[in-house]
């Protein structure tokens, strides 16, 4: 029989030795379980964000580049929590940054590498999760969800690399998703050829506007990071357009009898308690003296119905959904009541319609009226006529410009007895003035724009809320 000192001594280690089989995962510290964790972060509301300047283009890695390799440990158990948090292992990005990724890719091959993707578009709920399960001590690794992370935007990728002539990962300084020195991207020990590796990985993602995490070297923030919202949208809703209705607090439903009219209605609508509610009668709408087209700037879907295709100087409006930017005008301040960032045109300003010129889908000033200039044609936005008096830029291909996609799309004043534009969305001076009046930057208004024989093919593909309908005068 036992000593009762060695009894003791057995139960002590028995008890330690449960204790550390039953301990969290590394540099977790939360005492609740972790699918209370996460089923709280799942129902968790994200604070308020900034506006963003760009609407969510989410595109599916490989679907761009189908030899991308994935190693979605967030899909299994093979991760810091030890626990799947992905249903499945997919990775998307923003589009320009998914492009950026694929040139960065193609660079790799001639030095014999190609990319392995192990984590892009994070919901921000997953965020949520990791901070609370994190220790304050290795709170360094992970992003504050009060904060946001640039995964939640869609513009961070976790990255590492394979050697194509064997097919197996190349050596790295430590392990993705290591919470220690040896992950910086700095640090300056351990084996050299691994050290190699990791400069040969960021000097391909530089390359591309790419820059690394100081504190892990797979973690890689593009340069248009600032441009998208933080989201929380799941895997299973992304491709469709849901997103952008959920982020939205008003919409402008701006509807045509057919795809080649110039004339239309406009519906405002807001949300009210989950749902969207119309607000007033409808308004006349002037658009595009030709109609109406499917976008065709960096950032469109692929339509959801059969239609033409926006292309500069086609005198159609672009058909989807699209953004705010600031207002212009003739006056030195904006009307009364109105809350748009507001700049006063001179006659140095100008919108670039030359689809060869660098600046084109920009809206540049100049020296002076008569300054010398790189472009064959641009838009003056100081006009003898009152079309620009009140103006509102529509974010359409000026961002990131396409080639011929379109450009210099506005909502202003149509001049009475009204008529086509060139491609904007124009109203009588007293309607515009009320709608804009009533529209609020801060809830992330939406123009959604299409013919009304194809609204219910959008509603569809799209994920529309059934509330946004023409509304009967």
């Amino acid at each position: 029989m036992p000593k009762p000192i060695l009894t003791g001594l057995f139960l002590a280690l028995a008890a330690i030795s449960a204790a550390w089989a039953q301990r969290p995962p590394a540099g977790e510290h939360a005492v609740r379980p972790l699918d209370q964790v996460i089923a709280e972060a799942r129902t968790a509301v994200p604070p308020a964000f900034p506006q963003a300047r760009c609407a969510p283009d989410l595109v599916e890695l490989t679907t761009l580049d189908p030899t991308l390799r994935l190693a979605i440990g967030y899909a299994t158990r093979d991760n810091f929590l030890h626990a799947p948090v992905y249903a499945e292992a997919r990775a998307f990005l923003q589009r320009p940054v998914a492009e950026a990724l694929v040139r960065a890719n193609r660079a790799l091959r001639p030095a014999g590498y190609a990319l392995r993707i192990h984590d892009a578009y994070r919901p921000w709920w997953v965020t949520k999760v990791f901070w609370e399960v994190t220790a304050p001590a290795d709170r360094a690794y992970v992003a504050d969800p009060a904060k946001g992370s640039v995964h939640n935007r869609g513009c961070a990728v976790d990255v590492d690399l394979v050697d194509l002539a064997t097919g197996q990962p190349s050596s790295m300084p430590s392990d993705y998703d290591e919470m220690s020195q040896r992950s910086h991207a700095d640090y300056s020990g351990g084996d050299a050829e691994a050290r190699r590796h990791r400069e040969v990985l960021r000097a391909a993602m530089e390359a591309e506007g790419f820059k690394v995490l100081k504190e892990e070297w797979w973690h890689f923030d593009h340069a248009s990071s600032s441009d998208y919202p933080i989201m929380n949208l799941p895997f299973e809703a992304i491709l469709d357009r849901s997103a952008e209705i959920a982020g939205a607090g008003q919409v402008l439903l701006v509807t045509t009898p057919g795809w080649d009219g110039a004339r239309g209605s406009l519906q405002r609508f807001e949300r009210r308690g989950g749902t969207f509610v119309p607000v007033g009668g409808p308004l006349s709408v002037w658009i595009g003296h030709s109609g109406l087209a499917w976008r065709s700037d960096d950032g469109a879907p692929p339509p959801p119905a059969p239609g033409p295709v926006k292309r500069e100087g086609d005198g159609r409006s672009p058909a989807g959904l699209l953004t705010f930017g600031d207002m212009w005008g003739y006056a030195p301040a904006p009307p009364e009541g109105v809350r748009f960032a507001y700049r006063m045109s001179t006659e140095c300003d100008r919108c670039v319609d030359d689809s060869e010129d660098v600046e084109y889908g920009r809206l540049v000033r100049t020296a002076s009226p008569e300054a010398p200039v790189t472009w064959r044609s641009a838009e003056h936005l100081r006009l003898d006529t009152e079309h620009y008096r009140y103006m509102v830029v529509i974010h359409y291909n000026d961002l990131r410009p396409r080639k011929s996609a379109g450009s210099c799309i506005f909502l202003h004043v149509a001049p009475p007895p009204g008529g086509g534009t060139a491609g904007c969305t124009a109203l009588a001076v007293d309607d515009l003035l009320a709608l804009l009046r009533w529209m609020d930057p801060a809830r992330n208004p939406l123009l959604l724009q299409v013919p009304e024989p194809a609204l219910e093919a959008v509603r569809a593909a799209w994920h529309l809320p059934p509330e946004l309908r023409p509304i009967s005068r």
